[in-house]
């Protein structure tokens, strides 16, 4: 399994761009400008990992994706260089701290044939999306639903907390670590040497690369609206601003002690479930309140400026009245719902209870001292 997996984190840089090249079949990685990025997460790694050999060939499996989907992004935009002039208008984007009813909202606005959104399958290796009837015989998309069943089989509960399959809508988070300024590596490995440099950036190239990126792989549906969902992008809402100036961004909200909680649960899943109150899950909460105080606060600065482009919405009104949060997104916007797409909401709607049977699975009863965390904390840092 760690065949190929330097012995010493100093030598990762040349072996992870030989790995993707390897992978791919590609070699052009693009402009530098991803190397500072690269240069802080590999310093970081010799800095705050133990040197052992499992940990190791975490970091080295969590840094690939970023080089891979450089590979096929530069690729992608040789093949099909008239995309880069194509205009983005007034993406739709949801933002807000996980756990809060992002993949749910995300989930059902998608159902709207109208919107385009980034599909779990090809986000790791952008290319113009195909034509839906001939993804199951492409093979990046059998090697994702492949990895999807691997990554089930390892890791039941993750899946159950947070259930994507490959041809799901999904995050951007993934797709913006190809400029290794990036949210992603942080969640699942400690590095508070990274993290240091990292609050202090502003994602703009990530950002950036994000656009183009959404001119290759929507280019032959040009004329549908973007319907992204990051829960990062609440750290960055200025630069998310800069970059899609008309955005209509809609910012979800729940009682921040059973966030918090819920988000630290769900990363110690993705991290080989350490029990709680374990010195590994004692770790993992007080990253988390430092990003999303850190995203608070800025996004209040940042709505203050630009009160038009945003809309907020409540995870409890979202659980008890979905199609009533739903509307109030398309009036807020000036968008149309028609009549057949909110029969389709309804009727995925309904399919939700066994959904949330599956999901239960996956939930236990935490407390925020089994993440290291203080309720009166957390309220009183993310008022």
């Amino acid at each position: 399994m760690n065949e190929g997996v330097p012995k010493r984190y100093a030598d990762f840089e040349p072996a992870l761009h030989a790995a993707a090249q390897a992978a791919t079949g590609l070699s052009d990685f693009g402009r530098d400008d991803y190397r500072e990025g690269l240069a802080h997460v590999l310093a970081a790694y010799q800095t705050d990992l133990p040197d052992d050999e499992a940990t190791r060939a975490k970091a080295f499996v969590f840094s690939l994706p970023g080089l891979i989907g450089r590979l096929h992004s530069e690729a992608g935009w040789k093949q099909t260089p008239a995309c880069l002039a194509e205009p983005i208008v007034r993406p739709v984007v949801i933002a807000g701290i996980p756990r809060t009813g992002t993949t749910a909202l995300h989930l059902v606005l998608a159902l709207d044939p109208r919107f385009q959104g980034l599909e779990s399958w090809i986000i790791p290796n952008p290319i113009v999306r195909p034509p839906r009837a001939e993804w199951p015989a492409h093979p990046l998309y059998r090697a994702a639903a492949e990895r999807a069943r691997a990554f089930e089989a390892a890791a039941p509960r993750a899946v159950a907390l947070h259930r994507i399959e490959p041809d799901d809508v999904d995050e951007c988070l993934a797709l913006m670590m190809q400029t290794f300024v990036t949210n992603q590596i942080p969640s699942l490995l400690d590095l508070p040497t990274y993290d240091d440099w990292y609050l202090g950036e502003d994602e703009l190239s990530s950002y950036r690369r994000l656009a183009d990126n959404l001119r290759l792989i929507g280019h032959a549906e040009r004329a549908k609206t973007w319907l992204l969902k990051n829960p990062t992008h609440f750290l960055r809402t200025g630069s998310l601003l800069e970059v899609f100036p008309d955005a209509c961004v809609i910012l979800t909200r729940r009682d921040p002690v059973r966030t918090l909680v819920s988000l630290s649960s769900m990363l110690a899943a993705y991290r080989g479930d350490p029990p709680p109150g374990s010195p590994e899950a004692k770790r993992i909460g007080p990253r988390q309140l430092r990003i999303y105080e850190q995203a608070t606060r800025h996004t209040r600065e940042v709505r203050a400026r630009h009160p038009r482009s945003f809309h907020e919405v409540h995870q409890e009104e979202l659980a008890r009245d979905p199609l009533a949060v739903v509307r109030g997104i398309y009036a807020r916007f000036d968008l149309e719902l028609l009549p057949s797409v909110e029969a389709k909401m309804k009727d995925w709607i309904r399919a939700q209870p066994e959904r949330e049977a599956v999901l239960a699975r996956g939930r236990r009863r935490e407390t925020p001292e089994d993440f290291g965390l203080d309720a009166d904390e957390i309220r009183e840092r993310l008022a």
